[in-house]
This record gives structure tokens, sequence and C-alpha cells, in this order.
């Protein structure tokens, strides 16, 4: 997904409040919305989960629910094996923002009755290892408690009216899926074509079902001012 720092050139000045998918929801955005001074109304890869998926929120196999010593800086895994700081591991994006991530590992995983369903790695000996991404998790955090306010209820709502439909409307009705140019702004202009398109389709719509029921009410008018025929 593009950088916010892409949406900013296209539009000009960020809103002070800016809405978007789970797609948007990396570090990178959260970082750059927060530099720029704008509440991030950003869902993440995990809120449907947290949102809709009890079973999954609370599984105790997953990290978050670990429980973490922050003055030790150790995880605990549920079986009580500690889990302990091994190394720092960088990460930079193709827009050059680096993140970083904390590896932990187990002291032993020697007979855990859960190796298996904890540990991908087949050899009993191999200790677990976990990825943490402190800012990330904080940036998420923070979306959550946003999104689930009153505001961020709203602004949730308003974006699945305003641009998911026009979004499902285009690609599924219209068919169109993939962009035939290249580079950002012939895409650009072939986007403003195909919104153009759905503009005027919408208004003729909607022209169309206003005259009908004129039409109809018309119609109507003359049904009941028909003068009765016959003998008096």
């Amino acid at each position: 997904m593009p950088h916010c720092e892409h949406v900013k050139e296209r539009i000009g000045r960020l809103p002070l409040n800016f809405v978007a998918d789970a797609g948007y929801g990396s570090e990178e955005n959260y970082a750059y919305l927060e530099a720029e001074g704008v509440d991030a109304y950003v869902k993440h890869g995990e809120f449907f989960r947290e949102c809709h998926n009890r079973k999954w929120r609370e599984d105790e196999m997953r990290v978050a629910n670990w429980e973490y010593d922050e003055e030790s800086d150790e995880h605990t895994c549920p079986e009580g094996k500690t889990l302990v700081f091994l190394k720092e591991s960088s990460r930079v994006s193709e827009l050059g923002y680096e993140s970083v991530v904390r590896v932990y590992e187990c002291e032993s995983c020697s007979g855990c009755p859960r190796k298996a369903k904890c540990s991908k790695s087949a050899s009993p000996d191999t200790p677990k290892r976990i990825q943490v991404n402190p800012a990330l998790n904080a940036f998420r955090r923070r979306a959550s408690e946003m999104l689930h306010t009153e505001i961020g209820s709203a602004l949730r709502k308003k974006r699945s009216v305003d641009v998911e439909t026009v979004f499902g409307d285009i690609k599924r009705n219209l068919g169109f899926t993939r962009f035939t140019l290249r580079g950002l702004e012939k895409v650009t202009l072939e986007w403003r074509l195909v919104a153009t398109g759905h503009n005027i389709r919408k208004l003729f719509l909607a022209e169309s079902k206003k005259r009908k029921a004129m039409a109809g009410a018309a119609a109507q008018e003359r049904l009941f001012f028909l003068p009765l025929r016959g003998k008096p």
C-alpha cells in the first residue's frame, strides 16, 4: 500500500482526521501521521479479529497475552518458560523508514507439552523465538482505542458508505480491477476518468429515478381527474 506521504502529495495538506482501512495500518504510516499531528483512525491488520474473534483474542498462545516483565525485559509463556532478550533486528522499507524488531528466545523448550503447538520447528531442542515490535504494538493499541471512540465509530461507518460502496461498484459492476497505465501521473489521470464516469452514471441514474417518479405522479394525477363517461 502507498505511504501516507504519497496521499498528501495527491490531496495537499492532510486532514486533522485520517481514516483508512487496514492496508494502511503500518508502523511507517502511523509514525508519519503522528509526526504530522494527524489523528490516525486507521485500522491495523488485527483490528477485525480484535472486535469479532473472541477465541483468537483470548488465545493464551498469542504472544500479546504472555506475561511481560518490563524491568527484566523478559516474556513468560503459558508453561512458565522464560524468553530472554536475544537481539534487535532492523528493517528498512522501500521509502527508507527503519523499524526495529526485538527478538526473544526461550531458555529451554525441552519437555514442553505445548512444543508442537507453540513452535513450527520439528526439532525438540530448538528453542522458541518470538519477534516483538514495541513501536508498532503501541501504535496499534492507540489506533484501536481511537477507533472505538464515538468519533471513531462514526468515521468507520461513514467510510464504509462513502468509500467501500464506490470501490465495490467500480470493481464489481464496472469491471475495473487493474490500471492499464503506469506511473503516478498517468494512474492518477486514469483514476480520475474512472471516477468521472462513475459520477456521471450516478447522476444519470438519479435523474432517471426522479423523472420516473415525476411521470408516475403525473399519471396518478391524470387518473384522479379523469372525467366519468357514460349516461348521467
